[in-house]
């Protein structure tokens, strides 16, 4: 079987084929007008068009001769994959270029595109356990922003998009696992969505009510003061009314959740139940679940 050509797109860009890295040390654009390429999989780029946004500012005889110099040096590159592989994947013609993935080949980000469209009209406690696998693995994928160290216009629309799809699948996956009384992995992702969006009063909500529910009241009222500071200091702004609400039902002890807990085997016969796990629901369940909603 062949190896897989796999190009990654978030964090710093590289190129791997199998274990092999390859094109690490070809000049950056070289890199950027694979990057391109790879980022618009299956379409054709007019050999014009490219040459004016990857060399803007040059008259376009000498963008087209750097677009010619930078084609071939991406073709050198990626020789180890074999001529003939490599002329299927990299078609060039005259006037025009495209990069075509067959079965061996594949991005970071379609990888992430994929399972996030796989859930994107889903809320997360609507999730089932499989979707929310493919979106935890979506987020390992996401290294760092698209081409983070890059400072090209080409992609900032597409940095800022994938972006804010990380950001709302790790919405989605701590509401999943809140929603499963795994009140520690919520925790997590609340936590890197804050990391990348400090302000994101959402995630705030997210960690509150998490922390709350997991037992930890003085926790989430700290995550309260946080959010606060972190609306004033980037913003300028106080919290929403939804989250004022949620820290007054917190400091009132009105935001608790189950836990999971091991059930001995005497107990479980005698209630007719199984053996294993099972979920020990608080005397306010009403209020807990009215209030993951806030």
């Amino acid at each position: 079987m062949k190896p897989t050509i796999r190009i990654c797109l978030f964090g710093k860009f590289s190129v791997h084929f199998g274990d092999e890295l390859i094109l690490a040390h070809s000049p950056h654009k070289a890199q950027e007008l694979l990057a391109y390429l790879a980022l618009h999989t299956g379409k054709v780029h007019p050999r014009d068009s490219l040459a004016d946004l990857l060399w803007a500012g040059l008259d376009t005889p000498n963008s087209r001769k750097y677009l010619r110099q930078a084609l071939w040096q991406v073709h050198s590159g990626l020789l180890a994959v074999g001529r003939a592989r490599l002329a299927r994947l990299l078609q060039a013609e005259s006037d025009w270029l495209a990069l075509e993935f067959g079965e061996r080949e594949e991005t970071d980000v379609a990888n992430f595109e994929q399972a996030f469209a796989s859930a994107n009209a889903t809320p997360g406690d609507a999730l089932g356990p499989g979707v929310a696998r493919q979106l935890a693995d979506a987020v390992r994928l996401y290294r760092g922003d698209l081409l983070q160290s890059w400072v090209v216009e080409w992609c900032g629309y597409d940095r800022e998009r994938f972006r804010g799809a990380c950001l709302n699948i790790l919405e989605k996956l701590a509401e999943y696992h809140e929603f499963r009384h795994e009140y520690e992995t919520a925790n997590v992702y609340a936590t890197l969505a804050l990391r990348m969006d400090p302000a994101r009063e959402r995630s705030h909500r997210s960690l509150m009510r998490s922390l709350a529910k997991s037992g930890d009241r003085c926790g989430a009222m700290r995550q309260y003061l946080h959010c606060v500071e972190a609306l004033r200091d980037e913003l300028g702004v106080g919290p929403e009314p939804e989250t004022v609400v949620l820290e007054q039902m917190i400091r009132a002890g009105d935001v608790v959740g189950g836990v999971r807990q091991p059930v001995r085997a005497a107990n479980a016969a005698q209630r007719g139940g199984p053996r294993g796990i099972t979920v020990v629901a608080s005397a306010r369940r009403f209020r807990r679940d009215s209030s993951r909603q806030v």
